[in-house]
Formats: structure tokens, C-alpha cells, sequence
């Protein structure tokens, strides 16, 4: 099956890169036979304070606008900010308008949605509930809800639709690159988009 678009920090494993031992013909053709499409799953969720878990695939080119029109819809006004490095603990910005949130983050768009070592999200939660949508640094997107009317009307809107058995690009080997400059030269590091949107987060 073809994959989805993915980011320019996120790539196939070349078959030299393999370590060795491994069975590279088969790990190949598994992938290519696999459900990794544009898509999602949902599961409904008991004793959380969330009612279901998604995940989603996405082109990306839709991963800012989903990302913005998802947070939109699901998050109330006042929510927090999260940015990090993958397989590290985030940080988390104060509970602040969304807007404000979602400024911030826009200045860095094109590094957050494509570099392969960012991850970001944008939640709020409060006694009784939790609302994420959180972009992994895979980039394909996690979400714990109690709105499945509104995640459902958002993800129709962008003709995204739910798969059974859907998979993930990292259920097989991947490469996860962070950008240079050798991309764009306008292009900043990560460490460098991490470091502007802490001070910026912790300026709110």
C-alpha cells in the first residue's frame, strides 16, 4: 500500500542502513503490504477522564491545519502548551488563552511539523476532564477526548476517514532526522526551537 506523505525529518530506512542480522527484503515487504494510509482509530476509554483515544494519520501538508482546527474544537479557551524532544519529558507551558498557544507555535510551523526530533500538543484538563491533541515526534497525531461528536465533525471536514486496523510508521524501522540547513537555509534546530518556545512559554 502507499504511504501517506510524510515530513522530510521522517524517511525510510535505506537498505544499507540496516544494522546487520537484520532480514531487510522482509522487513521491506512487510511495510509495504502494511495499513500505514491516512486514516484513524478510536477506542472508547472507561474510568478516564477522557472518553476515547485516536490516533491519526495524516499528509503533511494537512498537519498544521488539523492540528489548529482539532485544538479549536476540542480545547476550551484557556489550555497549556507542550513542546519537546522525543523519548524526553516535555515541557509544559502555564494554562493560558489558546490563542496564544497556537501563536506561539505558528512561528515555528514548518520545524514543528516536519522536523523527525520535535513533538508538540496542546491540552487542558481539569477534575473531571482531559482534552490533548499531541503531535508525536513521528508526526502522526494522539488524542484523548470527551468530544468524539466534534473530533468526528473536524476529521470529516478533512476527508480524513477511520481505518480498520490502521498502523504506524514506526511499528517498522524508520529514520528520524532532525533538520539542517542543508534543507533551507532558514531552517532553525531543533534545540533552537525548543529553547525560543520554553522562553516564550514561560513569558505568558
Amino acid at each position: 500500500m502507499a504511504l501517506y506523505k510524510l515530513p522530510l525529518g521522517i524517511r525510510i530506512p535505506k537498505d544499507n542502513e540496516y544494522p546487520d542480522g537484520y532480514d531487510v527484503k522482509s522487513i521491506n515487504d512487510k511495510r509495504n503490504s502494511a495499513n500505514i494510509v491516512e486514516g484513524f482509530t478510536i477506542k472508547e476509554v472507561v474510568g478516564e477522564k477522557f472518553s476515547h483515544y485516536v490516533e491519526i494519520n495524516v499528509d503533511v501538508d494537512k498537519i498544521w491545519s488539523l492540528f489548529c482546527s482539532l485544538t479549536r474544537n476540542l480545547i476550551n479557551d484557556v489550555a497549556y502548551g507542550i513542546i519537546g524532544f522525543k523519548e524526553e519529558e516535555p515541557t509544559l507551558s502555564k494554562f493560558s488563552k489558546l490563542e496564544k498557544i497556537i501563536s506561539i507555535f505558528q512561528k515555528y510551523e514548518f520545524e514543528l511539523v516536519n522536523d523527525g526530533c520535535l513533538e508538540f500538543g496542546i491540552a487542558n484538563y481539569n477534575e473531571n476532564s482531559l482534552n490533548e491533541i499531541f503531535i508525536t515526534s513521528f508526526k502522526y497525531i494522539k488524542i484523548w477526548t470527551n468530544n468524539k461528536e466534534g473530533l468526528i465533525d473536524v476529521l470529516n471536514s478533512f476527508e480524513i476517514q477511520e481505518i480498520e486496523n490502521l498502523q504506524f510508521i514506526d511499528e517498522f524501522p524508520v529514520v528520524s532526522q532532525a533538520l539542517s540547513n542543508s534543507f533551507n537555509k532558514e531552517i532553525r534546530h531543533y534545540s533552537e526551537v525548543i529553547e525560543c518556545i520554553e522562553r516564550e512559554f514561560f513569558d505568558l
